[in-house]
């Protein structure tokens, strides 16, 4: 059984996301659990502009619980409405629950994620280019960060086709975690008649060592996974974002997958990282694995 992890907070990308987990579940036995984080009572006891003991904390603390209670009545009807839409193929396949936590999602997806070993998150995204997001942080970036379960970024506006995956674009660094991520992104389409296109990067022309590890890859990989097209390129271009548009500009797709990359504290601190970048420059859904 395939285990999905689905925040909410009842936006419109979120239940985005959510549909998308619905139909990737019906080509498995899955267990989706659907969860809503509440965080207002966090921020209330962080809030310094509110005084403790007085009549405005206790004002403030009475509208929290009320939108605590509407929260929680908001998740058991949205997760009722599901189940009442549910054809027979969904009740046989997938085992659906919710859940209600306190905290600030981006503590607790990764604590309840790690500690319950799902096997995929899947999160709503809004629409790319957001300046705000990008110099603020967001959530789904910060949820990368901290889990070790791969994480598929959906973003609001996406177009793909949810009952197919024809197309996967699989961004490779031709290191030990290539083989390792590509195990698990095959796990999750199989069911899915899907070719996949194991892409490497490279500033300039590839040298001996970078074709010689690309020709392992495919050796490999024809030997394990001989029931699934897998092709093989190298791109090259100094600007990797832009070499990939360009790539995906003549070979469209419909999902891409890359593993996470690790970086000194220095480039961490003084360069977004190229995982964040692309949560904001594709309309494509991404799917991240941990390095």
């Amino acid at each position: 059984m395939i285990k999905i992890l689905v925040p909410v907070n009842f936006s419109e990308y979120s239940l985005n996301a959510l549909t998308f987990a619905l139909t990737l579940a019906e080509k498995f036995p899955a267990g989706i659990f659907i969860l809503h984080c509440f965080s207002e009572y966090v921020s209330l006891e962080e809030e310094p502009l509110v005084e403790k003991e007085t009549q405005e904390f206790y004002d403030a603390k009475a509208s929290i619980e009320k939108r605590d209670e509407e929260s929680r009545e908001k998740l058991k009807e949205l997760t009722g409405n599901i189940v009442n839409s549910m054809n027979s193929l969904q009740n046989k396949n997938i085992q659906l629950e919710y859940r209600f936590e306190y905290g600030y999602p981006e503590d607790v997806i990764p604590r309840i994620s790690n500690k319950e070993s799902f096997d995929v998150i899947i999160m709503g995204t809004k629409s790319k280019g957001e300046t705000i997001k990008e110099t603020l942080g967001s959530i789904t970036s910060d949820v990368v960060q901290k889990v070790t379960a791969p994480v598929l970024a959906v973003p609001s506006h996406s177009t793909i086709d949810l009952t197919q995956l024809g197309k996967v674009l699989f961004l490779i660094e031709l290191n030990d975690r290539d083989y390792i991520s590509l195990h698990r992104l095959i796990r999750l389409i199989s069911p899915f008649h899907t070719e996949i296109s194991a892409v490497y990067h490279s500033t300039g022309k590839a040298d001996k060592n970078v074709i010689r590890k690309m020709e392992q890859l495919r050796t490999y990989c024809d030997c394990t996974y001989r029931n699934y097209n897998i092709n093989f390129d190298i791109i090259t271009g100094k600007n990797y974002l832009k070499t990939l548009e360009e790539y995906l500009t003549e070979n469209p797709t419909h999902l891409i997958a890359m593993t996470r990359r690790k970086r000194t504290l220095l480039r961490k601190v003084f360069s977004p990282s190229v995982t964040r970048k692309m949560l904001f420059n594709t309309d494509i859904p991404l799917l991240i694995f941990h390095s």
